[in-house]
């Protein structure tokens, strides 16, 4: 019963579908030169310094990320026309992500803001007795931070930002791990397994340059972050063929502890400002994926019962400690953005990315689909109120790359109850995903905007 507990670690990697904002979200992501609201605490907090008046935020995105996989039957030729499983579709309801936050400047040099933001990453629901249910049956991450930055100005070009962090992290997972080898629910262990971490302290911190006034440089860096979930596990063999050889066919464990981290980040990007309202900028994201080596479930404590000899006594409990390789690759991604302000009461923005995955082709399961990806999106920015309210729109699509995985290094998770079963790869086939991003905004500033760049 070694890897029971492991099933949740797949969600853990490369799990950002896309940087959060609905500012950045418009510009494709392209704002860390340019960031200029409370929401810079998440891309550069030096671009709070661009802060003139005290202002309130709150916002709320929803995100979906729709994922089909047609399974290949194991020994079939892909060109016959019962080659495949019905196709697995992601039946989850749009993710919900608020924002909220105060900024404000304190005197000519120095921002301060605190605010509650969150990348997203989508949730997935497949049918649990669908065939994709020994990658993924349901799936719930949801990270974000809380805290306060600053922004200083020590010369007129230079500015330096800071950001202290309480971050938050919820994981959740359900799966089918397998006692036979074999694609038949008779053999089939239904595993879920959830956890918290509430409270890990981290920081932010970025630079904004600005040699003369139509250029600003931006760089940003988010260190690594080390989360501690605790939570519970549970074991049912209902309708498995040890169904009859166990007393009892359902074990929880109410404490377990799932260790991972989540990768160094880099951002950095130039704004040129060729016309007074018209902002460009290119920039570069950089994830460290590479660095997540494995994936730790710790402090386990659960036995199967079972009087049949049939059940090995040295194999009714599960590892105090399970460790599997996350196999993870580093990201990049290249992107650029422009807004402009239009008329007096309108700015109009869009923008687009392109990013490698986080795992190779081969290596892609539904649990984690996270292939090579562009997003295109727009967005917009009305000034209300004698300007004293801003309501800004974004919009964006994500098309990822379709794979036919024929050389699937993914597997059936062995339930170590009987010696000598060979796990069945369940990675082959086809596989097609695409998602949507939506945001509204509204900030409202105490005193009158008095213009806008």
């Amino acid at each position: 019963m070694l890897t029971l507990w492991s099933v949740c670690a797949a969600a853990a990697g490369g799990y950002f579908y896309s940087d959060s904002g609905i500012v950045a979200t418009g510009r494709g992501g392209a704002w860390v030169a340019g960031a200029d609201t409370q929401f810079a605490q998440y891309y550069n907090p030096a671009g709070l310094i661009r802060i003139e008046h005290p202002t309130v935020n709150i916002g709320w995105s929803g995100v979906k990320q729709g994922v089909g996989f047609s399974r290949l039957k194991p020994g079939l030729d892909p060109s016959s026309p019962d080659a495949f499983y019905p196709e697995a579709i992601n039946q989850a309801a749009p993710f919900s992500v608020p924002q909220l936050g105060l900024a404000t400047p304190l005197g000519d040099r120095v921002a301060l803001a605190v605010g509650f933001y969150s990348p997203f990453a989508p949730s997935s629901l497949y049918d649990e007795e669908g065939p994709q249910r020994y990658s993924i049956k349901d799936t719930l991450i949801y990270q974000f931070s809380i805290g306060p930055s600053v922004a200083v100005q020590p010369h007129r070009a230079i500015t330096l930002g800071l950001g202290l962090q309480w971050k938050y992290l919820q994981v959740g997972e359900t799966v089918d791990v397998t006692i036979s080898g074999r694609d038949d629910p008779s053999g089939d262990v239904a595993v879920e397994a959830r956890g918290v971490d509430p409270f890990t302290p981290n920081l932010n911190a970025g630079l904004l340059f600005e040699p003369i006034e139509p250029i600003s440089v931006g760089l940003a860096v988010q260190p690594p972050t080390r989360f501690q979930a605790r939570g519970a596990g549970t074991l049912d063999f209902t309708g498995s063929s040890l169904e009859p050889l166990l007393n009892q066919l359902t074990y929880t464990d109410d404490d377990i502890a799932l260790n991972l981290d989540l990768p160094w980040v880099l951002r950095a990007g130039v704004a040129a400002r060729p016309l007074p309202k018209l902002e460009i900028e290119g920039a570069v994201v950089w994830q460290g994926w590479s660095s997540l080596d494995d994936i730790s479930i710790e402090e386990i404590d659960v036995g199967v019962d079972s009087d049949s000899i049939l059940v090995p006594e040295d194999q009714r409990r599960v590892d105090e400690q399970i460790v599997l390789p996350a196999g993870l690759r580093d990201t990049v991604s290249l992107r650029l953005g422009a807004e402009a302000r239009i008329h007096e009461l309108l700015e109009l923005r869009a923008g687009g990315f392109y990013e490698n995955g986080a795992l190779a082709p081969d290596e892609i399961s539904v649990a984690l689909v996270d292939t090579s990806k562009v997003q295109l999106g727009a967005g917009a920015s009305t000034f209300l109120l004698e300007e004293r309210l801003r309501v800004d729109l974004a919009a964006a699509v994500q098309l990822f790359r379709r794979l036919e995985i024929r050389n699937s290094t993914v597997s059936q998770i062995d339930a170590g109850v009987i010696d000598g079963v060979v796990p069945a790869v369940v990675g082959n086939g086809d596989l097609r995903s695409s998602g949507w991003i939506l945001g509204v905004q509204g900030q409202w500033s105490l005193t009158s905007l008095g213009g806008s760049r």
